[in-house]
């Protein structure tokens, strides 16, 4: 017997997995892309959803720091909201490249060494290391397949 293809499905309605039926420890990919750093983190997805709205962000809040009387404390706040997913986006960057996420540490701590050094940089000089590191490890190719981190964000 020949089966009709315009047959409705023959699934009985308790078999659908209903959406509550999920998971409970599944993140939604916003928390868990800026604000989870286990894992690894591609380049696309590196590039596209982490440096350029970050680094949109942060020019954004400098040009509004030189425009307000109170620009300064907005950018110091816009610059602590957005630390964490600077921290978590560069960490799971290394994870991909498969190294510890711990690479982040010199990264981040580099300007402030530099500031309380007292060191004779023309001004900005920090900042552009940090972008220039952050560009580097977006170009860096990850680890094929899977790695001590997690597997391939390819899916390779």
């Amino acid at each position: 017997m020949t089966r009709n293809p315009y047959a409705p499905p023959n699934a009985p309605v308790a078999d659908v997995p209903s959406p509550s039926a999920a998971p409970r420890g599944r993140l939604r990919f916003w928390v868990r892309f800026y604000l989870w750093p286990s894992g690894r983190t591609g380049r696309l997805f590196y590039w596209v959803f982490g440096f350029v709205p970050l680094t949109l962000i942060g020019v954004g809040l400098g040009f509004y720091a030189t425009r307000t009387p109170d620009g300064l404390l907005y950018v110091a706040i816009g610059g602590l909201l957005i630390f964490w997913p600077q921290v978590v986006l560069f960490a799971r960057r290394f994870q991909d490249i498969n190294l510890s996420g711990l690479w982040v540490v010199p990264i981040i701590a580099f300007p402030g060494v530099l500031y309380f050094l007292d060191a004779p940089l023309p001004p900005g000089t920090r900042n552009i290391v940090n972008w220039l590191a952050a560009v580097i490890l977006g170009v860096v190719p990850g680890t094929r397949g899977p790695n001590k981190y997690g597997s391939d964000p390819r899916g390779d």
